[in-house]
């Protein structure tokens, strides 16, 4: 039996089917890469599809490699069972031992893509990173964040770990923009300031409610809390609707009369 295993192998590992297998997964790459290319123009092309279109190719990169692992081993190397058995039985004794880390994150990836907590174009937040995933692999993902910084997290670490999701797969995004103003303004003028500034908001995507929502708090005095929230048209747009309606309610609420320069700036606006 030892015999007929290492003859086996030593047929598998001949160069012509080595040259073949290297050939097709060479050939497997360049398509996945000019798919990835197409899907990017599609998604740069129809931004408001640009969320179900980077969503789908990480999907079909995932069944293509698998379909033409399966290839490979059933039509080009063709081993026997006895092969068969003695390179899984390896395998796995070489994953007991060492690679316990990367077959977690392995298949922590295949996890995420099949029960989709996120998906490309969301924007998520892990531990102490939050950002764009701009892309979802098999054995990592990647985060684009607003500080323009591109950061690379091992898959298991989504799986570990609570992921806060602000999108989960729609372009519109809800923002919140916090104010604190001495309690003694005058509440329904400052909500109704507050509403019209979001509004006027070149990023705001209108076909959502914008709720203005207030409470007082008394731990640095007597203070009222304003919270805005808006949905945002784009979720790339997020921080500049948010610096956007900041600009806006401070100009107002000096220009009103509302509160003098000084005491906005006091009450940490």
């Amino acid at each position: 039996m030892k015999e007929n295993v290492v003859m086996s192998i030593n047929q598998i590992l001949n160069l012509e089917i080595i040259a073949e297998t290297i050939g097709i997964m060479a050939a497997t790459w360049l398509v996945l890469a000019g798919i990835q290319r197409l899907s990017k123009f599609l998604a740069d092309r129809f931004p408001r599809q640009r969320l179900q279109i980077s969503s789908t190719f990480p999907v079909l990169r995932l069944a293509a490699w698998l379909v033409i692992v399966g290839f490979i081993i059933s039509v080009v190397i063709k081993p026997g069972l006895n092969t068969l058995v003695a390179i899984s039985a390896t395998a796995g004794v070489a994953f007991g031992l060492g690679v316990q880390e990367l077959v977690k994150n392995v298949l922590a990836g295949v996890l995420i893509l099949f029960d989709r907590p996120f998906r490309v174009g969301d924007m998520v937040k892990v531990d102490t990173y939050y950002g764009e995933v701009i892309q979802i692999g098999l054995h990592t993902s990647r985060i684009h964040t607003f500080d323009d910084s591109t950061i690379t997290l091992p898959n298991g670490m989504f799986i570990n770990k609570a992921v806060t999701n602000t999108n989960t797969g729609a372009l519109v995004e809800q923002v919140v923009v916090e104010f604190s103003l001495p309690g003694s303004v005058n509440v329904r003028d400052v909500k109704e300031l507050m509403h019209e500034a979001a509004l006027c908001s070149p990023y705001v995507y209108r076909k959502n409610p914008v709720d203005v929502l207030v409470e007082d708090r008394f731990d640095h005095g007597f203070l009222s809390v304003f919270k805005v929230k808006a949905y945002v048209m784009n979720v790339r747009f997020e921080r500049l609707i948010a610096t956007d309606i900041t600009e806006r309610i401070k100009e107002d609420i000096i220009g009103r009369g509302i509160l003098p320069k000084e005491a906005l700036l006091s009450c940490g606006g």
